[in-house]
């Protein structure tokens, strides 16, 4: 084509020469865009559909720009710019090496689309899987079909899988393990920034690290801070005991052995006999110190269950290696029939037996209150008559978790209902400073100590309605926890 510009004005003229000179240079691109054949040892054209098209076999070799093609044979479509790879299929640009059994390459869109099984090599990692498409200018690998990623510092399997090699970031779904030097990862979906050390998780996920599995919904692992942070129907469980802890949220510290709980959150100590020694605890939020010797700080709405052994209050601590709790903020313990309230109760548990329960009176306390137990008649009869033992410190002492002995300290007093013969025979109200009482194997009353100050009163049956038998702070507290159905 000639174009002639004498007669148009100069500054026309510049505008259509830049046009001309874009227009060759878009030509010259285009031109070197094209896929070349290099080499062949034999080659027969054709056309196909109106296209011309090569084939071409032995030995053969294409490039386009920095892109290398190696194959045993192959069909070239020279106008839409493809070419059909088969067998020993070696494509090659800069550093990055594609293999592969059969491919199809896109010149235009400069990518190859690989079957029968692939393997992408480059200084970073190596891919495989079954098949996949591969985009040479975003360097951006597309895989499906038991994908494996390989890296010295880490590993992915999964159904699919996305990778870029620019970023070393990675895009799994479908059974996907990541593995790093710091934990094992497994979920559903899972996106993988390892120059960030972040992995997110979603769907099924599972994390184990050296100490702790964590199971949730969606989940977060900084690998250089050992740190996960997850949500939905979280849960850990310690390798190292039989613990489990659980939340909506967690924030797990690996190297601190420490995390931190929020939401609906609970704590259960498996023992040997699941159903009947395993020790359960629920609050609002939860701290798991996990170093030696472990503990765990339970905060609002506390629920404690462990057989017969219930207790509710704003603040729980169960030492783990002790078996004991220590309960502070509105305290409530239940032991079978025996009800005790105070300002603190502390409980020893060992060998998954009660043994002792404290309570006592802090006089610095806002609202302090003191140590209180109510026992209820089992007698369903006698249901409204109470026993009870009032004063600063109290101590509830248990042999095969039974009571035998209560020991009261400082402004003591009691009353308790006496019965003969399973009839009611009247009440008895004693106080002193100390006061020990002793009960027999049917955990009734065998017993009295009153060490000083001792003053006692017996009410005949007769005149019971006509005197006060409740001592000044006495209040039965209902609600008792119940074991809740957990979604684990």
């Amino acid at each position: 084509m000639n174009i002639f510009l004498k007669n148009i004005d100069s500054p026309v003229k510049s505008v259509f020469l830049f046009l001309i000179i874009l227009i060759s240079l878009s030509e010259s691109v285009n031109a070197q865009e094209k896929i070349e054949l290099k080499n062949a040892d034999e080659l027969k054209g054709s056309v196909i559909n109106g296209e011309s098209v090569r084939e071409a076999s032995g030995n053969v070799e294409f490039t386009q720009g920095n892109v290398k093609v190696f194959c045993n044979s192959a069909t070239q479509f020279i106008l839409t710019n493809i070419v059909e790879l088969r067998g020993n299929v070696r494509i090659y640009q800069d550093t990055l090496t594609l293999l592969t059994s059969k491919a199809t390459y896109f010149g235009n869109e400069k990518k190859a689309i690989c079957e029968g099984g692939v393997t992408l090599k480059d200084p970073n990692a190596t891919v495989r899987a079954d098949y996949g498409t591969y985009f040479f200018n975003e360097g951006k690998a597309v895989f499906k079909g038991d994908v494996i990623i390989v890296n010295p510092d880490y590993r992915i399997t999964s159904s699919e899988l996305t990778y870029l090699r620019n970023s070393e970031d990675s895009f799994a779904e479908g059974d996907v393990v990541v593995t790093t030097d710091s934990a094992v990862i497994k979920a559903d979906k899972i996106d993988f920034f390892k120059n960030a050390g972040r992995t997110f998780a979603r769907g099924s996920v599972n994390i184990e690290s050296d100490s702790t599995v964590i199971t949730s919904d969606t989940a977060t692992n900084y690998s250089f801070e050992k740190k996960s942070v997850a949500s939905g129907n979280v849960r850990i469980v310690s390798q190292n005991n039989n613990t489990v802890v659980f939340g909506d949220y967690i924030e797990n510290y690996e190297k601190e052995n420490f995390a931190l709980l929020k939401n609906n959150t609970g704590l259960i100590q498996i023992e040997d006999n699941e159903k009947s020694d395993t020790l359960f605890i629920y609050s609002d939020t939860m701290k798991a110190y996990r170093n030696k010797p472990d503990y765990y700080i339970a905060e609002g709405n506390v629920e404690i269950i462990r057989n017969d052994f219930l207790a509710k209050c704003g603040t729980g601590i169960y030492y783990r290696e002790k078996e004991t709790v220590s309960l502070s903020a509105k305290p409530v313990v239940w032991q079978d029939k025996q009800q005790m309230t105070g300002d603190s109760i502390y409980a020893e548990l060992p060998g998954k037996k009660l043994r002792n329960i404290y309570s006592k009176k802090i006089n610095s306390l806002p609202g302090s209150v003191p140590s209180f137990v109510v026992s209820e008649n089992p007698d369903t009869y006698f249901r409204d008559r109470y026993d009870q033992i009032r004063g600063d410190n109290i101590t509830m002492k248990f042999s095969d978790e039974k009571i035998n002995e209560i020991v009261v300290e400082n402004n003591s007093s009691s009353v308790y209902f006496s019965y003969e013969n399973n009839k009611a025979n009247g009440a008895n109200k004693i106080e002193g400073n100390n006061i020990i009482l002793y009960f027999d194997e049917e955990e009734k009353i065998s017993k009295i100590k009153i060490d000083s100050d001792p003053k006692g009163e017996y009410i005949p049956e007769s005149i019971l309605n006509t005197v006060s038998l409740i001592l000044p702070g006495f209040e039965i507290e209902e609600n008792k926890p119940v074991r809740r159905a957990l979604k684990f």
